[in-house]
């Protein structure tokens, strides 16, 4: 028996997987909850087995596993034909840029004006968020992260290596039970965040917050050591550089560094739009 795929049914699908769950989904693609819970029921009524384990978090089954494999590469042809169509020597429109709000206000903020000035015509939309925008489904054409890409069909540039330590006000008495100040949410999965745990695992964090900005402020009232990008800790006042011997973390190991990666979907890096924004980042973060 012939079947008829309906290419909104498979998109549909696709970003319920990536984003993880149906209210996420129906935000991204404008539709209703109820419009991507009725796709995903068409699809699993013509797969004749369940698609998705509406779970917290939500799980694939087997037969969606395969299914996802096979979306995966119909979902980097359309953004390709997206591209091409898209591809001309004019530089205007809209060009996407997903990075993390500090990046955004502490670097590439008070260079918007050369940008502006070397492109005119074109838009800039900035998503600055924690959560990483997908690059093959199109919600961003260019992305700043933390973490190279470990699949699809990405394109990625290391920028620069970003160096961690142990950081404290200048005027907070150090001693070996010091309160220490982490990070919670999205990034507490973060390498930095599961060293702190390692290193002080002999006591609780005083504190825990869900943006860097808030954990260097932190820091700089007085309240704990934290661990903290140089470069970022550099912006703040009054703060130093700490020993591990003083604050009592367990071990010698050295925080491990991080890389900062440009990344962009390979069908748009020749895109004349796209390759202007890279070409700038390029600049401002070297």
């Amino acid at each position: 028996m012939e079947i008829t795929m309906d290419w909104e049914l498979l998109r549909t699908f696709e970003a319920v997987v990536r984003l993880g769950s149906l209210t996420a989904a129906a935000k991204a693609l404008g539709v209703s909850q109820s419009t991507v819970s009725r796709h995903l029921l068409r699809l699993e009524e013509t797969a004749g087995s369940p698609l998705v384990l509406r779970e917290a978090p939500l799980r694939l089954t087997e037969r969606g596993s395969a299914l996802l494999a096979a979306v995966l590469p119909m979902v980097d042809a359309a953004l390709a034909a997206r591209a091409a169509l898209e591809d001309t020597p004019e530089l205007h429109g809209e060009v996407t840029l997903s990075t993390v709000g500090e990046l955004l206000r502490w670097t590439l903020a008070p260079r918007l004006p050369e940008f502006y000035r070397a492109y005119p015509r074109l838009r800039l939309r900035v998503l600055a968020t924690n959560r990483l925008s997908s690059l093959a489904a199109g919600e961003a054409d260019v992305a700043l992260r933390m973490v190279r890409p470990q699949r699809g069909e990405l394109v990625a540039r290391r920028l620069r290596t970003e160096t961690y330590t142990y950081f404290a006000a200048e005027s907070l008495a150090l001693d070996p039970a010091i309160p220490w100040l982490g990070l919670a949410g999205s990034l507490a999965e973060i390498p930095e965040q599961r060293h702190a745990e390692r290193v002080f695992a002999d006591r609780p964090p005083r504190l825990l917050v869900e943006d860097f900005e808030s954990l260097g402020r932190a820091v700089e009232a007085g309240l704990g050591v934290a661990i903290l990008a140089r470069s970022f800790a550099a912006r703040l006042h009054g703060v130093v550089e700490v020993a591990p011997w003083q604050i009592g973390a367990a071990g010698d190991d050295r925080v491990p560094s991080r890389d900062l990666w440009m990344v962009v979907h390979r069908s748009k890096q020749r895109v004349p739009r796209v390759r202007a924004l890279l070409g700038w980042l390029a600049e401002v973060m070297r």
